[in-house]
């Protein structure tokens, strides 16, 4: 690793690795610097040897979505050189979170538009007078939406990246926006495959840029392409050991390939590497709930349970953003729903509104209800489940009507027609509850996962297949298991069903291939279930 004395000799140096022998002027413990490992960043067109290690440093760690370090970065850059053009861009890069449900709030809209301005006020070269126009498209005076502003946006750095095509930053960040914007109805995923494979070519260059690693992820975090990332997401973690973020990423992919234990590794050290560097909740919150959804599905009821009796219930107010938020609602619904405690999960607590805002997240806070009439539903309580309905139906009408908004409206109908097609079975209305539950699963397979969840609290279409073993149609059953796996492979609870749904059916070739599978899935790993021990005495006697 080059020096400081080295950098200051070779002023248009390129970062090889971020970990470098920086001073910094402030005494600092909870912020990264550029002494931490981060991959490779080009940067070639900076204010000079003063600032430009740490503009190389905040590119990328916008790269690798830890915001708030890089804005730390980028106000070194300004408080060292006040009229260097890239402190200003950068700082205000820090607000916009392309591929988050969030957006930033009202002062933080101002502070990035005064950002901009000034940094397109300092544009002298071509490349800044481009890159600032990005942000400016972002922060226009306007009434439009965050998903119309990211439009822009990709639109700038789409005109950034034309006129230098050569320039990897420019084209990334291109192909990051090009994912904030792609149709997530869009089942062709040709936005998805274009920006991978531009990653891709990327990292031939540039074989650990911080940036052709996160975005390969994000663009194959969809089941068909999936098994494209494997490699890439197996690397990751190696290019920046101390980043919480980059090392929570690759289970994108293991829980889309359904590789466990994989998710659990780098979830783990994704937590540890954020206690470590002393961060707020939103790694802890976003990680444990992959890490929860994985135990679940080795059957670790207990120390996914642990996991969730860990965590600080009433999270810093600091750190309250949408991860956080999905995973307060989200968890202890997994908790109950995965090991089939209906009758527990019916009296999961309702929301604390004392100790978290969740006016600011009705689309999360509705997870909670869905839990809450599943369960119900299922126990046979037909009122507690229209109850609970009623309450989603209340929290979809704050979402509000927005395209940003869509997504989370198909959501929440999801989970309006699940819990209404138990409710509806639970009355004793058979057809009209197959239906529903059909219609509930077509609406989600026609959707898309987004990367704020690991996965929603149940399959609907493994509930379809739930309720046809409750009717008496096992291979119904069986079809409605099969294809949820296509899109949920190693589910636990699918397999078992699959298993059960052959057995029924007197299969019993095919119930002991799903019955060895859901052994192998479980492996060494500690279980107290008791369809695991009933797939080891069916396979045992075949």
């Amino acid at each position: 690793m080059k020096h400081l004395f080295y950098l200051l000799l070779i002023p248009l140096f390129i970062l090889t690795a971020c970990k470098q022998k920086q001073e910094i002027e402030d005494t600092q413990t909870t912020f990264l610097t550029p002494e931490i490992m981060c991959g490779t960043v080009e940067f070639t067109d900076g204010c000079g040897p003063l600032t430009d290690t740490l503009v190389r440093f905040g590119i990328a760690l916008l790269h690798h979505m830890t915001y708030e370090d890089a804005a730390f970065s980028f106000e070194q850059v300004m408080k060292k050189d006040p009229d260097c053009f890239w402190g200003y861009w950068g700082k205000a890069m820090t607000y916009i979170h392309p591929l988050w449900p969030d957006m930033p709030s009202a002062q933080e809209m101002e502070t990035g538009y005064a950002l901009s301005q000034k940094a397109l006020a300092l544009a002298r070269k071509d490349k800044e007078k481009l890159y600032g126009a990005t942000v400016a498209a972002y922060y226009a005076k306007s009434s439009k939406v965050k998903i119309e502003r990211l439009a822009d946006m990709q639109l700038a750095w789409q005109a950034a990246h034309e006129k230098f095509p050569d320039d990897p930053e420019a084209e990334l960040f291109n192909g990051l926006f090009r994912l904030a914007t792609a149709l997530p109805t869009d089942k062709t995923y040709a936005v998805q495959k274009e920006v991978g494979e531009m990653a891709e070519r990327t990292m031939e260059k540039y074989p650990d840029h911080p940036g052709a690693f996160h975005y390969a992820i994000h663009a194959y975090d969809v089941p068909p392409l999936a098994e494209r990332a494997i490699a890439v997401a197996r690397k990751y973690g190696k290019i920046a050991p101390d980043i919480p973020h980059a090392l929570h990423m690759p289970s994108h992919i293991f829980t889309r390939v359904g590789s466990w234990q994989e998710s659990i590794d780098w979830n783990t050290r994704s937590l540890k590497a954020a206690e470590r560097s002393g961060y707020g909740d939103h790694h802890l919150y976003h990680s444990s709930d992959y890490k929860v959804y994985a135990l679940l599905q080795f059957g670790e009821d207990e120390e996914a349970r642990a996991i969730w009796k860990g965590v600080n219930k009433t999270p810093d107010p600091a750190s309250v953003n949408p991860s956080v938020a999905y995973a307060m609602a989200a968890i202890p619904g997994r908790l109950e729903l995965e090991t089939h405690q209906w009758d527990a999960a019916s009296k999961i607590a309702d929301p604390d509104t004392a100790h978290f805002p969740w006016k600011k997240f009705p689309q999360y806070e509705a997870l909670i209800y869905t839990a809450q009439g599943l369960g119900a539903a299922r126990s046979g309580n037909v009122a507690e489940g229209k109850a609970a309905i009623e309450q989603i139906n209340r929290l979809e009408t704050q979402l509000g009507e927005t395209p940003q908004t869509k997504y989370w409206h198909d959501q929440m109908e999801i989970s309006k027609g699940i819990v209404s097609a138990w409710t509806t079975l639970a009355s004793g209305k058979k057809e009209d509850a197959l239906t529903q539950m059909k219609t509930a699963a077509d609406l989600e397979d026609a959707t898309t996962k987004n990367p704020v969840s690991p996965g929603s609290l149940l399959p609907a279409r493994e509930l379809l297949g739930d309720m046809y073993m409750q009717l008496n149609q096992p291979a119904e059953a069986l079809a409605a298991y099969e294809k949820s796996l296509e899109s949920n492979p190693n589910r636990y609870n699918t397999y078992y069903g699959a298993a059960l749904a052959a057995e029924k059916m007197k299969d019993m070739k095919k119930a002991k291939e799903y019955y060895e599978k859901l052994i192998a899935l479980r492996g060494e790993n500690p279980s107290n279930r008791e369809s695991l021990e009933h797939a080891k005495k069916v396979v045992a006697e075949i």
